[in-house]
């Protein structure tokens, strides 16, 4: 009888073994860990995910390219990325699926320093532009500048790789592709005024900076854990929100090298950019990004929008 008793219990706990196994999501950052994923941490370390009845496993990519792919290829099973590298990796035929958002607002434009008689977006006629990416970056400069009659021959695009502030500060350049909370709280800091030109007011259609997405082929396989991912997200989000300072002790606890200056006045930049409720953008941004993307040479064509993101699993 005690075998047998020994038998049963064993059999139980490899049941909820595999259980709790199955409830695990591994979610990749869209870059190292920062100010943007506090309610992503917040979620987990305040046990909102654990509520939900799963637990999340947040992964930091070796290479910013990475996430994505991962995704497709079922090693990863949701990544945070950028809606515009998400639609060109959708027209790249990859199977992902937008599920939801982090932060539902654009944050990139062009950086200048004011010390250098830059104070409109038309003084960088003539002058020298660094990027990071291409060819995404230089088309996007290129829209903004057009939008004040600065034509692609009037100025000089120069790739200086991801070192754009010391590019900026050494004057290697006079402008830079830039986040606004981050690159330039960070020249800031440095002790110089700064003029930062936001991409959506010169052109650039409206972007999600970042989306949560998912394997298209395996949504169905998924379904309960990726309602319980963003229910948990959900609550994180509204927990920054509603104690900003509270959540940004709970995120450096977590990640004790980032307590600095410049990610404290990152944090504040972020937290109004927050997606109420993990919501997506309206369709019609979906569409007019889509357009941009296709006009420029970035997509060969435009999907139906079930085919790039659902709500299913977006908290009502």
């Amino acid at each position: 009888m005690r075998r047998f008793v020994v038998i049963i219990v064993l059999f139980v706990l490899g049941v909820c073994a595999n259980a709790a196994a199955a409830t695990t999501l591994q979610v990749m950052l869209d870059f190292f860990a920062n100010p943007n994923h506090v309610p992503l941490v917040v979620a987990e370390e305040e046990g909102f995910f654990a509520d939900e009845g799963i637990d999340v496993d947040i992964v930091i990519p070796s290479n910013a390219s990475d996430p994505v792919k991962l995704v497709a290829a079922g090693a990863i099973d949701v990544a945070l990325t950028p809606q515009i590298n998400f639609l060109i990796a959708r027209a790249a035929g990859l199977p992902v699926i937008a599920i939801g958002s982090l932060i539902d607002s654009p944050l990139g434009g062009l950086l200048c320093m004011k010390d250098d008689g830059i104070e409109t977006l038309a003084d960088l006629r003539g002058r020298r532009i660094g990027y990071s990416l291409a060819p995404l970056e230089p088309i996007l400069w290129k829209t903004m500048l057009a939008t004040v009659g600065i034509g692609p021959d009037e100025f000089e695009l120069v790739n200086v790789g991801f070192n754009t502030v010391l590019s900026l500060l050494s004057g290697q350049v006079d402008a830079i592709g830039a986040f606004r909370n981050f690159e330039v709280p960070q020249v800031a800091l440095t002790g110089h005024e700064t003029s930062f030109f936001p991409e959506e007011d010169y052109g650039v259609p409206q972007t999600e900076e970042i989306l949560l997405v998912a394997n298209s082929d395996n949504l169905s396989k998924h379904s309960v854990e990726l309602h319980s991912l963003l229910a948990g997200l959900v609550r994180g989000i509204e927990f920054t929100k509603a104690h900003p300072k509270e959540a940004f002790q709970i995120f450096l606890a977590a990640h004790p090298d980032l307590d600095d200056e410049l990610n404290r006045r990152s944090y504040d930049l972020t937290v109004p950019l927050f997606s109420d409720g993990a919501r997506l953008g309206s369709a019609s941004e979906w569409e007019n990004l889509q357009d941009y993307l296709v006009n420029n040479g970035l997509m060969e064509s435009r999907y139906p929008l079930e085919d790039l993101y659902t709500e299913e699993f977006i908290p009502q």
